[in-house]
């Protein structure tokens, strides 16, 4: 699956595959690309606004500058002229406050994954948070037999934690480990990799 983004100066690129996703970004300071195994992606979410610093900081050289002109005029023999600066400056920096793209920054360990808060953008959410729970349920919804049930605890734990496995899941799988400990003391063995899932 491909979804790209594009939004102001914003050229963002998605590919799933089903163990990796595939990041690219392009703006007008530079681009990057890597990719990132769905394990090594968090669960974090965070929020960032993007604005053109440029026009903010000529928007307010401008209405600096036009003010200054403006009472400069009051002293000459006209009177009042409202610097064509003092206009300019406020449409810079009014355009600086209303174009903006909004992004939600999903952390991993290869840099955080920028997706703009569009149509497309709570699809790729969901994909990334689907794909990820499918990947380490994959890897780790299991019960390997040189394991112990505290270990065995300890990984459905983790894997309810980082919102792979609900509730009644997670309560199965604890009785399930916990129906175990009675065979493993009288010496009976448990069958190798047992998958979950």
């Amino acid at each position: 699956m491909d979804i790209q983004q594009k939004k102001n100066s914003n050229r963002i690129r998605f590919v799933f595959h089903d163990d990796a996703l595939d990041y690219s970004i392009e703006d007008g300071s530079g681009s990057r690309a890597f990719s990132v195994d769905y394990a090594q992606i968090g669960r974090d979410r965070q929020t960032l606004v993007e604005r053109n610093q440029w026009l903010r900081n000529v928007g307010l050289l401008w209405l600096v500058l036009g003010a200054g002109l403006t009472a400069y005029s009051l002293a000459t023999p006209d009177g009042l002229r409202v610097s064509v600066w003092l206009v300019v400056g406020a449409a810079c920096y009014a355009f600086y406050r209303l174009r903006s793209t909004r992004f939600t920054l999903v952390s991993s360990d290869k840099g955080n994954l920028c997706v703009i808060d569009d149509a497309d953008g709570q699809r790729i959410l969901d994909q990334i948070a689907l794909r990820r729970a499918r990947y380490l349920r994959n890897e780790y919804d299991f019960m390997h037999e040189g394991e112990t049930a505290e270990q065995h605890r300890k990984r459905f734990n983790w894997l309810h934690r980082e919102g792979v496995l609900s509730d009644e899941e997670l309560a199965e799988r604890l009785e399930r480990v916990g129906s175990l400990d009675a065979p493993l003391s009288t010496g009976a063995s448990v069958p190798s990799r047992v998958r979950l899932n």
